[in-house]
């Protein structure tokens, strides 16, 4: 990787933010915007700054609907000029320069064809996409059902894990927009619906685990989203961070503490992590066994390996989606002993005080 003309870039562009302005246009400085690179008539995508533990700066574009599109603006980059972020880095690099005027590199680069109308072909995008946002919403809540009772508990989740989690039965979802149309989402025994409920039911994350778009995300949600915080304890050995809250609340049920962010490519909120320390004796990075868990696992640790001690496991699962998180894990017969056992076996001890 050409580290010094990423800084370069990045130190000139405020973290890149100029960069994401100047391809996708001022429509990604809107509170969320529907993603250019695939079909999305629901607004789902937002930018954000991380602020690193050495100071810099840099934004990331992530679609909240799709954890496939995440990334900074190079990622970006590369997504719209259909290119690979690691063997075409250095072009990548030379047209961020050349089309902003950076003057990072020495020589005049070579521009890519087509790479100047970016931002009025990105507006063009965004107006034949563009919708309503929501205006108020109003769930159905019920008790759970039986066939979700014993969805949730293959994974080893019981009732009274979901109502310590503030987990409800939704039966229906009734959505209000500004320009006066609503629309309604039905839950049934094939396309079940659930709710994780924050503030007292102010704001919603909707999960609809067989659905297509599995996620929807109503009313006022906590920033940082952290899901399981206010459940863990004052103080214990050790807590994970996990992918997920289906993997909160199945750790949870086989007696350990952990926490998750919205996915696994948010980024650890230092304050968090600085908190987490003080608690626990260890903390422990847990993602999917996919090239994606594997990848972000090892970044997570990474970017705050000089903040606090954190270290990662690597479950010993296919990886695929039938097998692949601490869930699944749990759901194979796996236990909390055996858990233990892959924790000791990849060099991240763990004794019981």
């Amino acid at each position: 990787m050409r580290q010094t003309e990423l800084s370069e870039i990045l130190s000139r562009t405020s973290g890149g933010l100029t960069v994401f302005t100047h391809y996708l246009g001022e429509k990604c400085l809107s509170k969320k915007f529907c993603n250019p690179f695939r079909e999305d008539h629901h607004p789902s995508c937002r930018l954000y700054r991380n602020k690193a533990a050495d100071g810099t700066t840099r934004y990331y574009m992530k679609d909240f609907a799709n954890d496939d599109y995440y990334g900074d603006c190079f990622w970006m980059v590369s997504k719209y000029l259909n290119l690979s972020l690691s063997e075409d880095f250095k072009s990548i690099l030379e047209t961020i320069d050349h089309d902003l005027s950076l003057g990072v590199f020495d020589r005049t680069p070579k521009a890519v064809k087509g790479t100047i109308d970016y931002a009025k072909r990105m507006e063009e995008k965004y107006k034949r996409m563009e919708k309503t946002s929501i205006e108020s919403f109003t769930l159905k809540i019920r008790e759970f059902n039986q066939s979700e009772l014993d969805y949730w508990m293959q994974y080893g989740i019981t009732v009274e894990i979901l109502n310590r989690f503030n987990v409800k039965g939704v039966e229906s979802c009734t959505i209000e927009k500004k320009d006066g149309k609503s629309f309604s989402v039905f839950s049934s025994i094939y396309l079940p619906m659930f709710g994780y409920c924050f503030d007292n039911g102010k704001g919603y994350k909707i999960y609809r685990p067989k659905a297509a778009s599995r996620f929807m995300y109503l009313g006022r949600l906590p920033n940082p989203y952290i899901f399981g915080w206010e459940q863990l304890p004052a103080s214990g050995d050790m807590v994970f961070i996990t992918g997920g809250e289906k993997d909160v609340m199945s750790l949870a049920a086989h007696g350990f503490s952990a926490i998750s962010f919205n996915s696994e490519t948010a980024k650890i909120p230092t304050d968090a992590l600085k908190d987490l320390f003080s608690r626990f004796r260890s903390i422990i990075v847990l993602f999917d066994s996919d090239e994606t868990g594997i990848k972000e696992s090892a970044s997570r640790c990474e970017e705050n390996k000089d903040l606090v001690s954190i270290k990662r496991v690597v479950l010993p699962l296919k990886g695929d989606k039938t097998e692949k998180d601490i869930s699944d894990f749990f759901k194979i017969g796996r236990t909390a002993e055996n858990l233990l056992e892959v924790i000791n076996s990849q060099q991240t001890p763990y004794k019981a005080k």
